[in-house]
């Protein structure tokens, strides 16, 4: 019973995890700021997809289903922003 609730919850903690996550507004000075904004947005895309493969890789169609809303709504939030 355990493995299946780890099973379940483990990507829906990790994507409530990166979801979640206050926008930062970069720093300002000498142009730092700007590589430090393009390596976080690169590294939480880097971590979208490695959660993204390890949903699909579920076998059960309601974590497929909680994924598609979950990544509906955050494509939405950046469409606003």
């Amino acid at each position: 019973m355990a493995s299946w609730k780890k099973t379940i919850a483990t990507p829906f903690k990790k994507a409530a995890t990166l979801f979640n996550q206050p926008q930062q507004s970069p720093r300002k000075g000498c142009g730092g700021g700007k590589m430090d904004a393009k390596v976080r947005e690169e590294h939480e895309r880097r971590m979208v997809r490695e959660l993204q493969g390890e949903v699909m890789a579920c076998g059960y169609d309601d974590v497929l289903v909680m994924w598609s809303i979950l990544d509906k709504s955050n494509s939405s939030n950046n469409l606003t922003s």
